[in-house]
């Protein structure tokens, strides 16, 4: 039978640790987005040298799961400081916490789908607007800030809210690396009380909570941004 005094009881505890699950994912999109503005930058201009490199890394990161990108890291980020000690780099090897692990792991898979999210939404804006700008006197920059870049925004929003709530839900793999957040905790009460059913229909509805919050958010910043874009255009 459901046990809802445990559920009720385990709730607030999973939920204490809500704040590591969102620092990652919050982290990892920051970070994800700048490193994607650069890729999509090279890629649209098509830097010799570097953007066949950004490709193959977006095209990696792209075609393979999340967990597996996590223990590559894992294993592989020691190794390549080793190396870089090796070349003479002021580099620690030992001890890297799991937390900067997962910081790279999802910073990359946030950069490799957000950068193809920019290009996505840059094309979808109306070149002729921008044309048309600068033909009645703004400057090329101005009419990239006031034309292209709020409506280069507004397009990139829904995929950058899918993304940002694919990356909440990827969070339930750090426990994998000894990361606590919501899923790791829900792991640990459930195998004390032997009550797992409980303990992962709170996750559940932490998880549903948090990315309807989210989502929500997201959608009033893309109307306000919209909004806003339209009154300018007008």
């Amino acid at each position: 039978m459901f046990d809802t005094k445990f559920a009720v009881d385990s709730f607030s505890q999973i939920a204490s640790v809500a704040p590591v699950t969102l620092l990652i994912a919050i982290v990892a999109a920051v970070v994800g987005l700048l490193l994607a503005i650069l890729v999509a930058v090279v890629r649209e201009r098509q830097v010799k040298g570097l953007a066949p490199i950004v490709a193959v890394i977006v095209s990696f990161v792209r075609g393979t799961p999340i967990i597996v990108q996590l223990y590559v890291v894992y294993y592989g980020l020691p190794q390549l400081l080793v190396v870089m000690k090796g070349w003479g780099w002021n580099t620690n090897p030992n001890g890297l916490p799991a937390l900067v692990i997962t910081f790279t792991a999802f910073s990359l898979n946030a950069m490799a789908n957000l950068s193809e999210s920019i290009r996505s939404a840059y094309h979808a804006v109306d070149y002729g607007q921008y044309e048309a700008a600068v033909a009645v006197g703004m400057t090329p920059l101005r009419a990239i800030i006031q034309i292209v870049v709020p409506q280069l925004i507004a397009n990139l929003i829904p995929n950058f809210t899918n993304i940002f709530l694919d990356l909440i839900k990827d969070t339930a793999l750090v426990y994998n690396i000894g990361i606590v957040e919501i899923m790791g905790e829900a792991n640990i009460i459930s195998a004390i009380g032997f009550k797992y059913l409980e303990t992962y229909v709170d996750a559940l509805i932490i998880y549903i909570i948090i990315c309807w919050f989210f989502a929500k958010l997201f959608q009033v910043i893309e109307l306000i941004i919209r909004r806003s874009s339209s009154r300018a255009h007008h």
